[in-house]
């Protein structure tokens, strides 16, 4: 209690709710910023950004961004290879892991993608993208909903990992690279007799 209040004052709970309101941001600015993604040999660093990383479990999975970015000293070129077929789905794996309690994620994954096609490659198809050391690309990834083979259900008030891969084979000459991003999500319950 505040100096001059008396129990039963509205003042301390109208204090107490913009504690939590303050609070609430902080978190849900935390949980924005939850991706991460490995560094290749190349110097170049592929993270996911989800459009949302809290929703509920009847929303339709949101879009996300891989984002490449050099961190090397180095200028890298990366194999174009993200939509190779216009009418397709992009050339990636996707995959979204049960986290556990301990902050480890399930070995096996909840709902996939991966690419239904092979394609073979003509000289004048193939395109690369030039990083400068600093520079991004982004490469949106849209209506991914429609992509994903689900073998168990997205529960609320879970946590998730996404995975994202992309294989280059032809940035570098003889070299197989494989970029991997992540980020976490949560689903929450947002019904309104919920809240």
């Amino acid at each position: 209690m505040f100096p001059g209040d008396s129990p039963g004052d509205g003042q301390t709970l109208a204090v107490m709710k913009k504690i939590f309101r303050y609070l609430g941001i902080l978190v849900c600015l935390s949980l924005h910023a939850a991706a991460w993604g490995d560094t290749a040999d190349n110097g170049v660093e592929c993270s996911v950004v989800m459009e949302k990383t809290r929703f509920d479990a009847r929303e339709a999975f949101p879009d996300f961004k891989l984002v490449f970015t050099n961190k090397g000293e180095k200028t890298v070129r990366l194999f174009d290879d993200f939509y190779p077929l216009k009418d397709n789905g992009p050339n990636i794996s996707i995959y979204i892991y049960l986290k556990l309690g301990n902050g480890k994620k399930m070995e096996k994954a909840i709902a996939w993608y991966g690419a239904p096609y092979l394609i073979e490659r003509r000289a004048n198809s193939i395109h690369f993208i030039t990083l400068e050391p600093g520079e991004k690309h982004e490469v949106p990834i849209q209506n991914a909903y429609l992509l994903l083979t689900y073998l168990d259900l997205l529960r609320n008030d879970k946590r998730y990992e996404l995975e994202v891969n992309f294989w280059d084979g032809f940035g570098e000459r003889g070299v197989r690279r494989k970029y991997v991003g992540r980020a976490d999500f949560s689903l929450v319950d947002q019904s309104p007799w919920r809240r």
